[in-house]
């Protein structure tokens, strides 16, 4: 996951991308929607003829949002708990859907001006929240897991001065 392309749009072609950028080498579908309906015990997820449409409104509302931008800790934690588990209740791939969720709170938090270190996210905690957020319609173990791994933002380097703002003598 470290090695995924920055710049993925928020936007339901950018979800697929992260898969695709994972797992190329191994999944010749890798970062297509399932073909297939699946469930999670006696719970289906989004059926296939709905995905694309679900997945089109998922991010229509977080653009809606403004993308989370600049919102304090608390609300962003909130709002992309929310939308995390929403599209894990979507579960647009037939496999792999654990990482892409993950990959993309780190550029949902950068895109609102926040920092996320995911190494502070138990992966075992991280599933526990999103069965429960499916099984029971709550968000809010994802928030508290979301809130916890909040830090500073990454600065990015700046590649060169702006014209005319040479080095003084």
């Amino acid at each position: 996951m470290e090695t995924l392309p920055t710049g993925t749009p928020l936007t339901p072609d950018g979800w697929r991308q992260i898969p695709r950028a994972i797992f190329q080498d191994f999944y010749d579908r890798a970062g297509q929607y399932r073909t297939v309906n699946i469930a999670r015990g006696s719970a289906m997820f989004c059926l296939v003829p709905h995905i694309a449409g679900q997945m089109e409104q998922r991010f229509a509302a977080i653009h809606a949002e403004n993308a989370l931008r600049n919102p304090t800790r608390e609300k962003f934690a909130r709002r992309a708990a929310e939308h995390i588990c929403e599209l894990n209740a979507i579960h647009p791939f037939r496999q792999r859907n654990r990482r892409t969720p993950r990959a993309f709170l780190e550029r949902l938090a950068a895109a609102a001006g926040h920092g996320v270190d995911l190494k502070l996210i138990d992966p075992e905690l991280w599933n526990g929240a999103s069965v429960s957020s499916f099984q029971e319609a709550t968000y809010d173990a994802m928030r508290q897991l979301i809130l916890g791994a909040i830090v500073a933002p990454r600065r990015k380097r700046p590649s060169q001065r702006p014209r005319g703002q040479g080095r003084r003598r």
